[in-house]
């Protein structure tokens, strides 16, 4: 995908937002302006950026939040979590160096993620924008469930990566299970929802399936079908629109991307 608006202008640039998805193998661009229209969109795979893209990240956004994939993840009680001892914390994590662990509450859970970024990924944008806003899709996802949580049933949640899924369930307003799986085909997704629905000994369907990070056509969506009662595409709370039917279209692919800014602490 490729698309700049005629009215995108250099001299508004302090003024636009710009949001970044980075993932394994694609790297999905987009810059917002002030009413939060899409001004330019690029999405191309990440080992051979497009060079119009490449120009854009030229540009001198202030205004930057990026969202990228984890190499390590876990869940701490925000009762028992300590932000002063941080290095109790890196028996769960893959990274030894205690600086690039970080920490994030989910208030409304009353827990805190510890994780860490993906290495190469955070040098690379590290680099490029070193003060940009850095974001966790585990931040989105949670807080947009909770707009379609039931007060009661078990709930399971997809979202959908590149190569990964994060696999979550509530029952009722309450989490029990969330976590990461590397997944390149259908038949993986399969393998670890029915791993997950014999950990916490589910033997009937879910009363609802939430489902993200892909359109209701995906292959995803069959299996979702298959563990749900009934199934929920989860869209963001911001709305993006564009005066351009193939762009708006593809926005609604995008999901909660919207939504990065939101989180941003």
């Amino acid at each position: 995908m490729k698309y700049t608006a005629e009215n995108f202008h250099l001299h508004y640039i302090p003024h636009y937002q710009l949001l970044i998805k980075s993932d394994f193998t694609t790297d999905t661009l987009i810059v917002l302006d002030e009413s939060l229209e899409v001004q330019a969109l690029y999405s191309y795979p990440s080992q051979t950026p497009d060079t119009e893209a490449t120009k854009l990240l030229g540009l001198p956004f202030q205004d930057i939040t990026i969202s990228l994939p984890l190499q390590s993840f876990t869940l701490v009680p925000s009762e028992v979590y300590d932000s002063r001892r941080m290095e109790h914390y890196q028996a769960f994590v893959q990274d030894e160096q205690l600086k690039r662990t970080q920490a994030e509450s989910i208030d409304r859970l009353h827990i805190t993620g510890v994780f860490q970024f993906d290495l190469f990924l955070h040098k690379r944008w590290s680099a490029i924008f070193p003060q940009a806003k850095f974001i966790a899709d585990f931040q989105v996802v949670l807080a947009t469930a909770q707009r379609y949580l039931p007060e009661t049933g078990q709930v399971l949640g997809i979202h959908a990566k590149d190569k990964q899924v994060d696999l979550f369930v509530f029952q009722g307003k309450e989490l029990q299970f969330y976590n990461i799986f590397d997944v390149e085909q259908v038949a993986d997704l399969q393998y670890f929802v029915l791993n997950v629905c014999n950990n916490l000994g589910m033997t009937d369907q879910f009363s609802q399936v939430l489902l993200s990070g892909v359109t209701a056509e995906h292959p995803f969506m069959a299996v979702a079908q298959r563990h749900g009662k009934t199934v929920q595409l989860m869209q963001a709370r911001v709305k993006l629109h564009s005066s351009e039917p193939e762009v708006q279209a593809h926005i609604r692919s995008l999901n909660l991307m919207a939504d990065f800014r939101l989180c941003v602490s």
